[in-house]
């Protein structure tokens, strides 16, 4: 039986542990099911809320990864899911999306889909785009899908959404986001940088409404992250932002008392001399707690008073180059079985997961965080991962060897962790305590 010494090659071997993509998720550790409040009466102005409880798992309930891709897995629902006006109620709705660990900045770029999911909230919920998916199509806002004047979505139904999310249900029952996800931020101060909320389907990080003063500088100040978008100064609609041509036919309607300045998204532009924080993707390259060396970030922005500002989450194109089978929502997305997982069952599922009388054994258990690792003797490279309690993956490596050495000192605190071995497509798992 050979023998190898791990000492964790310290960058290579600790790695997860500075990889916010794979630990930010929050995991369904306990089988909790999803509750939301449903109006009743299904009418916005006098509604009446009736607290049900979903046989869906809430929040994330998979997640995978290996070089290039992180897999999410949930239903789109959470706990307690909050008071929305429209009627309808949520439902689940299986999600796999992947996102690139190795973003690019094409220069051509991509338009952020004004219908349908753009990103996921950290646990599981999608953020949607821009427009309630009705557009001007000549005579009103009737038509169905994406025109050329799109209906913007917070000034036509934004009194309908949930203050939990800035979140409702979907005629399918998808529960999505448009803006201001409070309850993902609302624990943390305002003098505090905003927690990571999410990701866009590019592969980049969306936080909460709160940054560095100076991007690149974590001890400056920390102050409201403020949109570069304006409504335009137009009286009539023949003109898209950024001087897009229309012919006749495409213009909208003039800007009356019926369809006042910002009904649509075109009324909507990012100006430089708006001196905002954010460029017109509604982020920046910055330093942030989660990416201490830098990274790009969206941002969720609101006004002084609170209220949400457009673009609210991601703007209207993307920095990065996203995940097309994400956007096409309907695109089957399978998870390679090379991919490393944890699963809602695997905090608590701490015995066997096969049948097979195969064994993962750590000696000394419990143990200060130095320990051996006794692998099954069988063949090819093993895959092994290590978890704390909320289903976060806090160490990984890949070997060929049964009998290896692992040094954690330091790097744990005392408690429960949970060892998983995954072998030729079996699976093995064993509880360590470190103390």
């Amino acid at each position: 039986m050979k023998k190898i010494l791990v000492c964790l090659a310290i960058c290579s071997a600790l790695a997860a542990w500075s990889q916010p993509e794979l630990t930010v998720w929050k995991m369904n550790n306990n089988g909790q099911t999803a509750s939301y409040w449903q109006n009743s009466t299904g009418n916005p102005m006098n509604p009446t809320f009736v607290f049900h409880t979903s046989a869906a798992l809430a929040d994330v309930t998979k997640m995978c990864y290996d070089n290039n891709y992180v897999w999410i897995k949930s239903e789109g629902m959470t706990v307690n899911m909050g008071k929305f006006l429209n009627p309808g109620a949520p439902s689940a709705q299986n999600y796999t999306f992947r996102l690139p660990r190795v973003q690019t900045v094409p220069a051509g770029k991509t338009i952020s889909p004004l219908v349908g999911a753009i990103g996921v909230l950290t646990n599981g919920i999608p953020i949607y785009g821009l427009s309630n998916a009705h557009f001007y199509n000549g005579t009103g806002n009737n038509g169905m899908g994406k025109g050329v004047w799109n209906v913007e979505v917070y000034l036509s139904e934004g009194f309908v959404l949930d203050t939990a999310f800035g979140a409702h249900p979907q005629q399918q029952g998808a529960y999505h986001s448009h803006a201001k996800p409070y309850r993902l931020f609302s624990a943390t101060a305002s003098n505090v940088h905003s927690p990571l909320i999410g990701y866009a389907f590019d592969g980049y990080p969306v936080y909460g409404p709160y940054g560095y003063s100076t991007p690149t500088n974590s001890a400056s100040a920390v102050t409201r992250m403020k949109t570069g978008f304006s409504l335009r100064n137009i009286t009539t609609r023949t003109t898209l932002p950024y001087n897009g041509t229309l012919t006749t036919t495409q213009y909208g309607p003039p800007v009356n008392s019926t369809y006042p300045i910002g009904t649509y998204v075109e009324d909507y532009e990012w100006l430089s001399s708006n001196n905002g924080d954010l460029d017109k993707y509604n982020g920046r390259m910055c330093v942030t707690p989660e990416y201490p060396g830098g990274t790009y970030a969206y941002f969720v922005t609101i006004n002084a008073s609170g209220t949400p500002e457009y673009p609210y989450i991601i703007g209207p194109e993307y920095y990065g180059a996203p995940e097309a089978d994400d956007i096409t929502m309907g695109a089957i997305i399978n998870i390679p079985p090379t991919a490393i997982c944890t699963s809602a069952s695997l905090p608590t599922g701490l015995q066997n997961l096969n049948s097979a009388p195969l064994t993962v054994n750590s000696f000394p258990n419990p143990s200060t965080g130095l320990f051996q690792i006794s692998l099954p003797d069988v063949s090819g490279k093993t895959e092994l991962g290590i978890y704390d309690v909320s289903g976060r993956l806090l160490y990984s490596a890949a070997t060929n060897e049964q009998l290896i050495t692992v040094d954690l000192s330091g790097k744990v605190i005392k408690g429960i962790y949970l060892l998983r071995v995954v072998n030729q497509g079996n699976e093995y798992n064993t509880r360590i305590v470190f103390e």
